[in-house]
């Protein structure tokens, strides 16, 4: 072995760089091919994230949050980035930054899987610890969470709200008004303006007096998610809650935890988001038999596509057409008597029971086949 630096060796398989960490001996082998300057850098680079790791190891994760908020600090996402890291400080309250592990990160996803927290949820909490160290130790700083496998995410599909529903919600939160339970009318006026118009809270937010003209019933909606924005024609009832909107001053971002908490208060179901809202709109736009190219253009999609397959699904009633449409393809022989079958589903599925089940379902088809060839 030849020393060619300081902590750099070769040998006949190429490359070795040493450093020492905590008192012990690291060591990482690179190709032949690799040039000299490349392990310099690699060496300082991990020089420089030991003397970091003696530095912070004496203290706890929870430093490192705080340091890493205040540079977060006047952002839309402070309150949320804030509460995503507060659930990690509260599983690992005293460990050190440098001491996690992938192995702590994936049994942190295990325990949020178990207690019910959505895949969304937790992926944004590992995301957000690997922002941590990418802010601090720079942005190609290894983080405990690379190689860790996220939960997949579902594919979504729209969930439409009764209208009684968000009537009665509606209501409930007037109510309140007037009880003084709630201070001002901005909750419920950004409750109407999602469920008139069916456009993200991301929009809503970005909305400024400007862009919403009473006079003419037009909103000019700013881009959000990557589409270009678009143009809302107000009717009589986006109208009135752009109306409302505008009394409350209800204008600029609001926190989106504690809308949900409030309209759950009011009778909003749990485990639906309150962004279904915008699927309702874009399904009742359908059920009027408003043109997909129309449809597109309210709710600013970029694609068609998109607007047909999340938010326009088929109709109950072209499937219910589609369904009578092969109607008695089997011919009547096929339909047994729905008294038979709730008896047999009735029956216990233990010993002699059992064999009774079967006995009547072979009775059963032994008559339908009987029937099939009178007929």
């Amino acid at each position: 072995m030849t020393r060619i630096g300081r902590g750099l060796y070769r040998d006949r398989y190429g490359y070795r760089v040493i450093w020492r960490e905590q008192g012990r001996a690291r060591e990482k082998r690179f190709p032949p091919d690799t040039p000299i300057e490349t392990l310099k850098k690699y060496r300082a680079r991990q020089v420089g994230q030991a003397a970091q790791y003696t530095e912070a190891s004496r203290t706890g994760l929870a430093r490192d949050v705080v340091k890493f908020l205040r540079h977060r600090r006047g952002l839309r996402s402070f309150v949320t980035e804030r509460a995503q890291l507060r659930a990690w400080l509260r599983r690992y309250p005293r460990r050190s930054r440098w001491a996690l592990t992938s192995a702590h990160v994936r049994e942190a996803i295990a325990a949020w899987q178990g207690e019910g927290y959505s895949a969304q949820e937790i992926r944004h909490r590992v995301r957000r610890l690997r922002q941590v160290y990418r802010v601090l130790d720079g942005p190609t700083a290894p983080t405990p969470c690379d190689g860790v496998t996220l939960p997949r995410l579902p594919k979504p599909r729209p969930v439409p709200v009764p209208d009684d529903l968000i009537r009665q919600v509606a209501v409930h939160l007037r109510a309140h008004e007037i009880a003084k339970r709630l201070r001002t009318s901005k909750t419920r006026a950004r409750y109407l303006v999602l469920a008139t118009t069916g456009q993200r809270p991301a929009q809503v937010m970005r909305a400024q007096p400007e862009d919403v003209s009473l006079e003419q019933r037009i909103w000019i909606v700013r881009p959000a998610k990557g589409d270009r924005g678009t143009i809302v024609a107000l009717n009589d009832d986006m109208l009135n809650a752009w109306t409302l909107f505008r009394a409350a001053r209800a204008w600029g971002p609001f926190n989106q935890r504690s809308f949900v908490k409030t309209l759950r208060r009011n009778g909003w179901p749990k485990g639906i988001r309150p962004y279904t809202l915008r699927h309702s709109v874009g399904m009742a736009l359908s059920a009027a038999q408003v043109d997909l190219g129309d449809i597109q253009a309210h709710m600013g999609h970029g694609s068609p596509t998109t607007t047909r397959a999340f938010y326009v699904p088929g109709l109950l009633r072209r499937q219910q057409a589609a369904s009578a449409a092969i109607e008695g393809r089997l011919g009547p022989a096929a339909m047994f008597d729905c008294h038979d079958a709730v008896r047999i589903e009735g029956e216990a599925t233990s010993g002699g029971a059992t064999m009774r089940k079967l006995d009547d379902a072979g009775k059963t088809r032994r008559k339908l086949v009987h029937a099939s060839k009178t007929a």
